[in-house]
């Protein structure tokens, strides 16, 4: 994850032109002009603005300077969103997420004590991605516990098998047909049960994945070779986006209606 970068010339010729130093400078040579009633000021103020835009968008300090202050904004406008959608979250997991948080700050903070500044921007925008995909796998949980059956499965056994009971004593056809769909649906519930089960499973996993990740790399920062944005990345790799397994939440609901076995 590199540092924001506006790759276009004419993007830093704008804020090259938008700074406001520059404007001031333009500003005054218009009142200058206007003071002593010369068109001189106004001159050597366009004169030196053409000087200035055609030099400083291209110079390394200026594209820098740019780069960080971009860098910056995107970084607060992340925090703001991410503060919006904690509030969103159940208090254990916002608290949950507050604790992963904080230990992705003390590694930044032990990070600039060890590796040079564009290196440490690029480790911000690294965890940010890691505390994102935090964030969505806890959204996921949270609504696959919506979806979630309190219900044990042994007593939707035992209505399967009373509807499978009353199916087999009936001879009205209207009524088998009826008890038929049922048995259907009760098996389809099940199915999707069993299945949302398996993805809760998966999804607290991918979480203790994702907690552990930022222990390692602390321990691991002490080491003269390492690469925090590697590690970073290598450990979302592993992990993967929580994009899959809403895909296969998606799947289990629209999967269709299972043949009642009887």
């Amino acid at each position: 994850m590199a540092d924001v970068q506006v790759a276009p010339t004419t993007s830093y010729l704008g804020y090259a032109f938008k700074d406001q130093h520059n404007l001031v400078v333009l500003f005054g040579a218009v009142c200058f002009s206007a003071a002593f009633a010369s068109p001189m000021p106004l001159l050597v103020g366009a004169v030196s603005e053409l000087l200035w835009l055609s030099i400083g968008p291209n110079l390394p300090v200026f594209r820098g300077w740019v780069d960080r202050r971009l860098n910056a904004q995107y970084l607060a406008r992340a925090e703001i969103a991410i503060e919006g959608a904690l509030g969103e979250l159940s208090e254990r997991d916002a608290n949950r997420y507050r604790v992963l948080a904080g230990n992705a700050a003390q590694i930044i903070d032990s990070a600039k004590g060890r590796l040079p500044a564009d290196q440490v921007r690029i480790a911000l925008h690294g965890l940010l991605e890691l505390r994102r995909t935090f964030l969505d796998y806890l959204f996921l949980g949270q609504r696959v516990e919506a979806l979630r059956d309190a219900t044990p499965n042994v007593v939707h056994e035992g209505e399967l098998a009373e509807l499978r009971q009353s199916y087999s004593s009936e001879r009205e056809l209207g009524a088998r047909m009826t008890i038929r769909k049922s048995i259907a649906s009760l098996q389809r519930r099940m199915s999707q049960q069993v299945a949302l089960g398996d993805v809760q499973r998966n999804l607290a996993l991918r979480l203790e994945m994702l907690e552990q990740a930022l222990p390692d790399l602390k321990s691991r920062l002490a080491q003269p070779a390492c690469d925090v944005a590697l590690e970073i990345n290598s450990a979302l790799a592993k992990i993967g986006p929580a994009e899959a397994l809403e895909l296969t939440v998606d799947e289990i609901l629209e999967q269709p209606p299972v043949s009642a076995g009887l």
